[in-house]
């Protein structure tokens, strides 16, 4: 009994230590939790992936955010994505994901960032021409928008920060209102994504201000919090 005994605590033994192993060794290989934003705005897909120290994308998902479609081609090497041919292509649970400085590329995004500590990529994607006409205006963060389109000083206008998007603008002269003047159409997010408004300011700028110097209004539809934007400097 007591050679049984013993025989049945070794089993035991080894039992235990075959779990814990087992254990640590899916820890070890569970893959990193990976975001992905573009414009704030979530690519949603359990393919995303890191990969030699580059992030591989859901490429349907991606495109689905700026209501277009990536093509795979019939020997599955490459994907037509807006006009672009991509061949940086990895297969992940079946789908195909590609390298998502290719895919910014592709919609000309502004930028891409990187945050090592939150696991985090995030695509700056705005309107196409859009270019920073500030440095970073404290509460608020850079302006940017398109003066070749002929979007100022009515907007939209652009708020960036930390090359995240924080806000936009739009500036109505105060004589428009007055008049009854319509403001119709205007250009906004058309054709990228646009993350949910967190808080909206309509601020009365009685003197104007430097790149509108006629008494209007500033309307901002703010992508953050009142504290994140406080925070700002």
């Amino acid at each position: 009994m007591k050679k049984q005994g013993l025989m049945m605590l070794v089993l035991m033994f080894t039992m235990l230590l075959g779990g814990n192993a087992a254990s640590a060794h899916a820890e070890h290989s569970k893959p990193h939790e990976l975001t992905v934003l573009v414009n704030g705005v979530p690519v949603q897909s359990t393919a995303n992936h890191l990969w030699d120290e580059k992030t591989y994308v859901s490429a349907a998902q991606f495109a689905k955010l700026f209501d277009m479609e990536a093509t795979v081609s019939q020997n599955r090497q490459s994907i037509a994505f807006n006009g672009q041919t991509i061949t940086d292509i990895r297969w992940q649970q079946g789908e195909a994901t590609v390298w998502v400085r290719d895919l910014a590329n592709a919609v000309k995004a502004q930028s891409i960032t990187w945050d090592q500590e939150q696991q985090e990529v995030y695509v700056l994607a705005l309107p196409e021409g859009s270019v920073q006409i500030t440095p970073v205006v404290p509460a608020m963060g850079e302006h940017w928008s398109n003066p070749q389109a002929g979007d100022l000083p009515t907007g939209p206008i652009y708020g960036v920060y930390n090359g995240k998007l924080v806000f936009l603008e739009y500036m109505i002269a105060q004589e428009d209102f007055v008049k009854g003047k319509d403001h119709a159409n205007l250009a906004g997010m058309k054709g990228v994504p646009s993350p949910a408004v967190e808080q909206l300011d309509v601020e009365f700028q009685a003197n104007g201000h430097e790149g509108f110097e006629v008494p209007h209004y500033d309307i901002h539809a703010y992508f953050i919090t009142e504290d994140e934007q406080q925070n700002i400097k």
